[in-house]
């Protein structure tokens, strides 16, 4: 019997930035250009949200010379399946995207999940950039990389860590939010300022009224 070692001692930098700005959404499609990340790019967003901003984003990707193609699946939980996976990775398929391809993850949790499940398997990983449309997405989901599906066996059980390229987060997207969404999300900024940060906890006893009114000076 022979035995032979493969050694995997490379380390490789997966650091990524959070760009947090209103009007975010308008300058990405000239960071991408810019940046030279991939020349198709697959837009996976959900019907809620597609309407909003799917088509400016799209529009906007265009005319930086790129070749983008818009991926819609029906909005909610259940959605997040093998099956919505499936669908995507169809589309991109017909479309003939291959490595030289990335995906955007437009849209709340659900979406960012998904997508990025997407891109951590594509063709063995392609780079993935995260537009959270929700708070929740926002301050949780769309960052430290953890992407899957659920099953009927349970939530997120089939997935894979893959870290995103780099999260935007457009802050005037949040202005079509519920106040129900508003307040899942301050839910785990609460939680950050228990945990991590008795300066936030304080802030948000300050300004807890204005931000639940959408008053940007809270």
């Amino acid at each position: 019997m022979s035995t032979i070692r493969v050694n995997l001692k490379k380390e490789e930098d997966k650091s990524y930035d959070i760009v947090i700005k209103e009007g975010a959404l308008g300058g990405i499609p000239h960071d991408l250009g810019e940046a030279g990340l991939a020349h198709r790019l697959a837009i996976v967003t959900d019907s809620n949200v597609a309407p909003l901003y799917g088509e400016k984003l799209l529009n906007g990707l265009e005319g930086v010379g790129l070749a983008p193609l818009l991926i819609t699946f029906p909005a909610g939980e259940k959605h997040k399946s093998r099956e919505t996976k499936a669908l995507i990775e169809d589309r991109m398929l017909e479309a003939k995207f291959g490595r030289d391809s990335a995906v955007i993850a437009l849209g709340g949790g659900v979406v960012g999940d998904v997508a990025g499940y997407v891109a951590a398997t594509y063709s063995r990983g392609v780079p993935y950039v995260q537009i959270p449309t929700t708070l929740v997405a926002c301050v949780d989901s769309s960052v430290g990389g953890k992407t899957g599906v659920d099953t009927p066996h349970g939530k997120n059980l089939i997935g894979a860590f893959h870290q995103p390229w780099r999260v935007y987060a457009d802050v005037e997207t949040l202005m079509t939010l519920d106040v129900k969404e508003i307040r899942e999300g301050l839910a785990e900024v609460i939680k950050y300022g228990v945990i991590a940060d008795s300066a936030l906890f304080s802030y948000l006893e300050e300004n807890i009224g204005k931000i639940l009114e959408y008053d940007r000076s809270g």
